[in-house]
């Protein structure tokens, strides 16, 4: 738990201060975006526990050539995963009513590492694997709390990323996320008391679709002059001269900054 927290600090001083770092090659980001999750193994079919994702994070580039990046991303992020299921039926069994209702809230304090393949500065694409401890959890069965066997406190999963520029720092993200390990396993009671072997020592994964946005902190601007005045005439130079013109105005800015900095 202390590594964790170590990191989770680490890449708050990357996000909040690498902007004020004169020739910074680390890149701080922040998102927030929501889950659609479901436990595998249990009798809840279908992505339909709704839950928070949101943190921080640093981007380390790694190699870099005409339009294509490599680069390597850290994480520390607070995800939510589960299950739920509406009820389903309505049966009275020994004075219990019995309705399939089920809900799993699991609250996971996550460190994804991922590397992240980028073309043309627009789309990227990432593979990568992520830990994640279990900082609470609640289970509720027919709307009542369960007293089932506990979900482990780790959870390794293996994560497919893909994110789009919008505009500039701003990006659009969407992250499938699967449990390498079983959270638990555990055996399932049917309604009419029968023992049946098809549901006992159920192993049970956490399956979660992520969709975020993502905004980083001090990706270099300039890069974007480049396709925005994209030449589409006759002429290269007058193109050429736009571009010019453009990057001359961006470091002026620059120019400025430093000059406001030093005299703080």
């Amino acid at each position: 738990m202390k590594k964790i927290y170590t990191i989770l600090i680490m890449c708050m001083f990357f996000s909040l201060f690498s902007t004020e770092v004169k020739a910074q090659v680390i890149m701080g980001e922040t998102f927030l975006g929501l889950n659609l999750s479901q436990i595998d193994g249990d009798k809840a079919y279908g992505y339909k526990r709704i839950g928070l994702h949101g943190g921080l994070g640093v981007i380390v580039p790694i190699y870099k050539k005409d339009n294509f990046n490599l680069d390597a991303s850290i994480e520390v992020a607070f995800n939510q995963k589960g299950a739920h299921q509406g009820p389903i039926y309505n049966d009275v069994i020994n004075g219990d009513t019995i309705t399939g209702q089920y809900d799993a809230y699991l609250n996971y304090l996550e460190v994804p590492l991922i590397l992240y393949f980028t073309d043309k500065r627009t789309t990227s694409f990432g593979i990568g694997a992520s830990y994640g401890r279990l900082m609470r959890q609640r289970e509720y069965e027919h709307g009542k709390e369960a007293e089932y066997k506990e979900f482990n406190r780790d959870d390794i999963c293996i994560l497919a990323d893909l994110k789009f520029t919008i505009h500039e720092r701003l990006k659009l993200g969407f992250r499938y996320q699967y449990s390498l390990a079983a959270i638990r396993t555990r055996d399932f009671n049917l309604i009419n008391g029968e023992p049946d072997m098809e549901w006992q020592n159920v192993t049970q994964y956490n399956n979660v679709l992520t969709a975020r946005l993502i905004y980083v902190f001090n990706e270099d601007k300039s890069q974007y002059v480049y396709d925005e005045y994209k030449f589409t005439g006759d002429n290269p130079k007058i193109h050429q001269k736009m571009i010019d013109k453009e990057l001359k105005k961006l470091r002026k800015e620059q120019e400025k900054k430093e000059k406001k900095d030093e005299r703080n």
